[in-house]
């Protein structure tokens, strides 16, 4: 199932559209979106698309490239770079972090992001992959 669950992930990724992310999230996926101020878990997946909705929103030219992709077996590592222009402000957001996708039945239960300076290593530790 890990080489399933890689695939699956990388193409999110490759379709750069929204909806195709909507479509993988379980109905109780859980976004724990990190060291994020004032960012609580979310939980479900009409909580997930809303939150979701509203972030990409805010961006002018707004994409999520996937700069590598790691089997976790159940899980899958993503270290990606996140770019966009802030609709309103106009400030820059430029960034690589990193996420751990839980999929069970083809479906995404869990999206863990790590935001920190070592967001790869910690990632990788979190899914016991520590080098």
């Amino acid at each position: 199932m890990s080489q399933e669950n890689v695939e699956l992930v990388r193409s999110l990724y490759e379709a750069r559209d929204p909806s195709r992310w909507f479509d993988a999230l379980d109905e109780e996926v859980e976004l724990d979106l990190g060291p994020v101020p004032d960012s609580p878990v979310i939980r479900g997946k009409d909580a997930a698309i809303r939150w979701s909705r509203r972030w990409w929103g805010a961006w002018e030219g707004y994409t999520l490239e996937a700069a590598e992709v790691i089997d976790a077996s159940d899980r899958v590592v993503v270290v990606h770079d996140e770019r966009g222009r802030g609709r309103g402000s106009g400030v820059r957001l430029e960034r690589r972090w990193a996420v751990i996708f839980t999929l069970r039945a083809g479906k995404v239960v869990r999206f863990r992001a790590f935001q920190g300076v070592n967001t790869r290593e910690e990632a990788l530790e979190a899914a016991e992959l520590a080098e």
